[in-house]
This record gives structure tokens, C-alpha cells and sequence, in this order.
């Protein structure tokens, strides 16, 4: 776990790195509700309980000094469990007179920018992206600690689930694995017998598990999510599934070794489309996305209109390999070298490919399990 200071390090230098926009910006201060802003801000402060957007804490900064901007109601716990020792000061609402009145009373004679419309209050957000898609030092070594947490709950519950289980009673145990060790379970899917053909974007129904099963969670913890899947098979793998996951298998380790800086989702996408030439399976990549922006959000688009937005250095994106009735899903860390596997197997039976001489890349591959256990 990284201390106090490290992560005050890092408040720290995001702070700092504002000073500029707000100059370019013409404005002295910057307030901040959106949870993401929120979570890069504050290097992962978590807000709990059942919260209305309008009462959400926000950020107020000057670029010299940091503001806590809550809810009364909040207060005494994000300072005793989120913020103590990180150099915060608090501005306060009592929650009866709300939060809307509050911040016209807080920003009132103020040249403020916002990450939220407001009347005659320019908008942050542009400049703000960048810095919210690049993970920091410290951010990364959460990140690991989370992938980790996401794989271990993700392999444990398809070596114990059973066949004959539902995918709502498999799902339950996934999650339930998350939340014990501190991951809030974001998305969870269970796909048995192949309903992933059918549906590219499944979560979990009463349908029993007999032969196959697809499990997938994103979990976040610290305002960074990961995401990751593993397959399970009760018995042989059946014959069309099997070359449906090692086609997806060949396909992920190509998306692997095309994650470098300047290239792009889409491309990488197009690129992957040859490994499905002249199989059944040609035209599947036309059912779903290849991959996602991922980091301070679980699932970010980065093509926008007219354009697509470049990977770069410390930026994470989740790649998902979709054929037929398989999926292989896992979260990478772009680097100036070789990305980073945040959610590598682990205990887990692995395809080892190498693609266009590069290194040795581990793919997670179908556990065999004996039938009835």
C-alpha cells in the first residue's frame, strides 16, 4: 500500500500542474464536481452512501491551497478516512439548505472555472481531460494493486463456482469476493454455455451453467477501474467454442502488441480483424468495440467526432476480444516500451504467443475442469 506521503506527493503535483490552466483559462480558482475529476484530484478519495448527484463533495482550488467542498453529513468521514494528512482545508453546506445555493455563495465575486455548466462559468473540462487519461507514478501502482484484486476474485469464483449453478449464483460469488476485499463491483457478467454468440454485451440470468462459462467484472476502487475475464469449461471444451477462444486469444495478443503511443483504438481494431479472415467467424468484429479508454473510467470512448484520439504513454485502455461464443478481456498499461498487463493471469492456464518478433506475451487461456465439481 502506498503511505500518506506518497500520495500527498501526488495531490501535490496536480495541483500544481493546474496552475497553468487556470492562468490560460483567465480564471483564479477551479471547482470540481464531477467523481472522476473528484477521485484524479484527490488520488482516490471514496465517497460511500446512498447520495444524490446534487449532494456529491466537490474540490475548490486556487492552485495555492485545496478546498473540500461537502455536505455536513460527510465531513467528519472523509476527513477521518479519505483526507487526513493530505493538506485539505473544508467548505461546508448543511444539508438542509443544499449544495446549489452554497456554491453561488462560495464562487459569488470569483473568476472560477467548473468541470459543470454554470451561468457565465467556463468550462474545464477540455483542458482537464489529458491530465485525467495519463495515470501518474502513484496511480499506477494502484492501478496494480486493483487489477490484482479484479484477477483474484475473477479466477477464484471460476475455480470453485459449480456446474449446475446459475449465472446469477456465480455472479453473486464474484462480486460478493470484490466488495471483501475492498473492490466495489462495477459490472459482472456470466455467460454460460455460449450466450456470448448472442449477446456481446451480457450480464447474468437464471440460466444454469452446464459446459462453458464466460465470467467478466470491472471493479474500481479509488476512482480507478479494471477489468478483466476468464473462461471456465466443465469437461472438453466444446469444439466450436474452443476455436472461437483461441481465435480470440490470437486476436488479444495482436491488440497487445499494437497498444504503443500515436496509434489508435480504431486502428488497432482494424489491424485485428486479420486474424478472423477465411474463418467462420470473418465478419464478428462488426457485433462489438474492440477495446475502451479505461483508467478513471471504466469504459471511455476515445473516438470523437471527426477524429480518433491517439494512446499514449501511461494511458490504460481495456481490450476485449469478442469471436463467436468466447471472450478474452483484459486491461493494459501503454508504456513508451512494451505495455503492461494490470490484470494478468494468474493461477490460471495461460497461451504464451509471440507476435511480430516482440516479447513473449501470456494470454489467459480455458480452465478444464472435471465434470460435476
Amino acid at each position: 500500500m502506498s503511505s500518506i506521503a506518497e500520495r500527498r506527493a501526488d495531490i501535490d503535483a496536480k495541483q500544481a500542474a493546474l496552475m497553468p490552466v487556470l492562468a490560460a483559462m483567465g480564471v483564479e480558482s477551479l471547482l470540481l464536481l464531477m467523481p472522476a475529476h473528484v477521485a484524479w484530484f484527490t488520488a482516490g478519495m471514496n465517497v460511500h452512501g446512498l447520495i444524490p448527484d446534487s449532494e456529491r463533495p466537490g474540490i475548490y482550488t486556487n492552485g495555492h491551497h485545496r478546498w473540500l467542498v461537502c455536505s455536513n453529513v460527510d465531513t467528519q468521514r472523509l476527513f477521518d478516512e479519505e483526507l487526513d494528512g493530505l493538506g485539505f482545508q473544508v467548505k461546508e453546506w448543511h444539508w438542509e439548505s443544499g449544495r446549489s445555493d452554497f456554491l453561488m455563495y462560495l464562487t459569488a465575486g470569483e473568476q472560477v472555472a467548473a468541470d459543470r455548466p454554470f451561468p457565465q462559468i467556463p468550462l474545464a473540462n477540455e483542458q482537464l481531460r489529458p491530465m485525467l487519461r495519463v495515470l501518474s507514478n502513484y496511480e499506477q501502482t494502484q492501478y496494480r494493486e486493483i487489477g490484482n484484486l479484479v484477477v483474484n476474485a475473477v479466477e477464484t469464483t471460476a475455480r470453485h463456482c459449480a456446474q449446475g449453478q446459475t449465472e446469477h449464483e456465480i455472479a453473486g460469488q464474484l462480486g460478493h469476493r470484490l466488495l471483501h476485499h475492498g473492490v466495489e463491483p462495477v459490472s459482472v457478467s456470466v455467460a454460460a454455455d455460449g450466450r456470448g454468440a448472442k449477446y456481446r454485451r451480457i450480464g447474468a440470468g437464471p440460466t444454469a451453467v452446464t459446459r462453458t462459462a464466460v465470467l467478466q467484472a470491472t471493479g474500481e476502487r479509488d476512482g480507478l477501474f479494471a477489468t478483466c475475464s476468464r473462461t471456465v469449461s466443465f469437461g472438453s471444451v466444446p469444439s466450436e467454442f474452443g476455436i472461437a477462444h483461441d481465435l480470440a486469444v490470437k486476436q488479444a495478443s495482436m491488440f497487445r502488441s499494437w497498444s504503443k503511443p500515436k496509434k489508435t483504438i480504431g486502428a488497432i481494431g482494424v489491424a485485428g480483424r486479420a486474424v478472423l479472415a477465411q474463418t467462420p467467424f470473418e465478419f464478428d468484429f462488426w457485433l462489438s468495440p474492440p477495446g475502451y479508454g479505461a483508467g478513471r473510467f471504466p469504459a471511455e470512448f476515445l473516438g470523437r467526432p471527426g477524429h480518433e484520439e491517439p494512446l499514449a504513454p501511461n494511458l490504460a485502455v481495456v481490450w476485449q476480444s469478442r469471436i463467436g461464443p468466447a471472450a478474452v478481456v483484459d486491461t493494459l498499461l501503454v508504456t513508451d516500451a512494451e505495455p503492461i498487463a494490470i490484470t494478468p493471469p494468474d493461477l490460471w492456464p495461460v497461451k504464451r504467443l509471440v507476435v511480430r518478433g516482440g516479447p513473449p506475451q501470456d494470454i489467459a487461456d480455458i480452465l478444464v475442469r472435471d465434470q460435476g465439481i
